[in-house]
């Protein structure tokens, strides 16, 4: 994780350079952090969800977790079904 002072100096380029203010600059910032520091089991999880939102049946959406997790922003093993299902209901 960047140190302070260097998120800082990105915050006020980002509201330099655009429309953003200091405050809308230094959250986006934070959105994009935690959203780059979201592990394979949240992703799990929060991609189930929307998943299940669409319509899609559970044997539907482990097929497309198991291809989408390989080319995700972390590395994560391959799971098993079964393991997905753990991280999805414990």
């Amino acid at each position: 994780m960047p140190e302070q002072g260097e998120l800082e100096e990105l915050v006020d380029y980002l509201a330099q350079s655009s429309r953003l203010s200091m405050m809308e600059a230094r959250r986006l910032v934070q959105e994009v952090l935690g959203f780059l520091q979201e592990t394979p089991e949240s992703f799990v999880r929060r991609r189930h969800r929307a998943l299940q939102s669409e319509g899609l049946s559970n044997a539907a959406i482990f097929q497309r977790l198991s291809a989408e997790l390989p080319a995700w922003r972390f590395r994560a093993p391959a799971y098993s079904e079964r393991q997905l299902r753990r991280m999805i209901y414990g």
